[in-house]
């Protein structure tokens, strides 16, 4: 029996076995690695983010879509929201679309994180789709088409190509071009003083916005709470009359019932 153990320890340490043991470590090291790789990359898509898009910020979203004189296509989005996740990885196909196009800007905007360009760009739902190009408002339009890759991705290429601008004079119109030559006719200090005014009457929109749900939140608390109030007052009342009307009832049926 001796023997016999000290034969099997022996083949078990023979080159050929110390081969298949190494070639098992790679294996799942190797293994081990891809699913690490596979994890991160399902969590990334779970918060519905996505590296292919342009990540947006409150310092960057300005100068990246309102003054770049791209086109932009731009996601607003919560990383709880169940359809941000269902989005995300068409949206991440759309950012690898367009990663090389030099006049379209594919991007995202995390509300929990960048609030202040989410109230700017009356974002009041998850996931919201906004498109900016020159024929558009300050704030962007919505998009209002289908989620799925083929989609998002004809829109983008049918709508978002380049515009009337500075940088693309030959698409303006004669209006447009007088205005323009106008503008760069201007002192910088002056332009940029133009741009703040119209930044701000942006802002006082929203700002007037926000006091007028803040009063319209305090009116129904307000009506809510008369409401409460009054039947809570009634309600002892009610209760009382109704137990006089039962006992009307039971004894008009008690009458009938003798007859």
């Amino acid at each position: 029996r001796t023997s016999q153990r000290t034969t099997s320890r022996h083949a078990t340490n023979t080159p050929a076995s110390r081969t298949h043991t190494n070639t098992l470590k790679r294996t799942v090291i190797m293994l081990s690695t891809k699913l690490t790789l596979g994890a991160i990359a399902a969590l990334a898509l779970v918060g519905g983010s996505n590296a292919a898009a342009m990540e947006l910020t409150d310092a960057t979203f300005d100068a990246e879509v309102a003054s770049s004189g791209k086109s932009s296509f731009v996601k607003f989005y919560a990383p709880w929201c169940g359809h941000c996740k269902a989005i995300a990885p068409a949206w991440k196909q759309l950012g690898e679309a367009f990663a090389d196009n030099e006049d379209v800007i594919i991007g995202e905007v995390d509300c929990t994180k960048e609030e202040s360009t989410c109230q700017k760009y009356g974002v009041q739902g998850y996931p919201t789709l906004k498109y900016f190009t020159g024929a558009t408002a300050a704030t962007g339009d919505a998009y209002q088409g289908g989620r799925d890759f083929e989609a998002l991705k004809a829109f983008a290429t049918e709508s978002l190509g380049p515009t009337c601008g500075a940088e693309n004079i030959d698409l303006c119109d004669a209006d447009q071009k007088k205005v323009i030559a106008e503008k760069q006719a201007l002192a910088p200090e002056t332009l940029d003083a133009e741009i703040e005014g119209l930044e701000g009457e942006i802002k006082k929109a929203g700002d007037d916005l926000d006091e007028l749900l803040k009063s319209l939140q305090a009116q129904y608390e307000a009506g809510k709470k008369a409401k409460d109030d009054t039947v809570a007052a009634i309600s002892p009342k009610m209760a009382l009359l109704r137990s006089v009307q039962r006992a009307n009832v039971a004894k008009t049926t008690e009458v009938k019932t003798e007859l």
